[in-house]
């Protein structure tokens, strides 16, 4: 299968493009697409990262990446919509988060929250995709220590 990769740069408050892109992927119900997000960084305020220091530390990437997957059938059962974010900000960023006022939504199972893996919720079936993104990037951008531009990037994976 072949994996097409669509790059969007958006800013928190002009999401719509992305959020089209997000009801696309989410009315097909096939799994045959996700969307990635990351903020942009320039790099002389990227944090060095070593490859080798990496292999050996318990966190995640210092530039935060979030992803969202709709629902969809696998195997002929129902998989709900998900977020999820891969992140430094150490261990138990739920709580972190919390105490910054970003809070997962009612009706949000949280279903992971480990300081390499990431941090994962489950949404309730029409969800909205404007809030899963705002929290996103809200999220992301309280879990970093370092400047980050303001626009975003946003790609959208599909599977032909």
């Amino acid at each position: 299968m072949a994996l097409d990769r669509r790059p969007v740069r958006f800013e928190p408050a002009d999401p719509q493009e992305v959020v089209h892109e997000m009801l696309t992927l989410a009315t097909r119900g096939d799994g045959s697409g996700w969307l990635n997000v990351q903020p942009l960084v320039a790099d002389e305020d990227r944090p060095p990262e070593s490859p080798i220091f990496k292999l050996f530390t318990a966190k995640g990437p210092a530039v935060p990446l979030g992803t969202w997957v709709p629902g969809h059938h696998y195997r002929d059962k129902w998989q709900p919509a998900s977020v999820g974010l891969q992140h430094a900000g150490g261990r138990h960023a739920s709580k972190l988060l919390e105490e910054r006022g970003v809070t997962e939504l009612p009706g949000w199972n949280r279903r992971q929250d480990h300081i390499k893996r990431g941090l994962v919720y489950e949404l309730p079936d029409g969800h909205d995709p404007t809030v899963a993104l705002g929290f996103l990037t809200d999220a992301m951008a309280q879990l970093v220590d370092f400047p980050i531009s303001g626009t975003w990037q946003a790609v959208i994976l599909t599977q032909h």
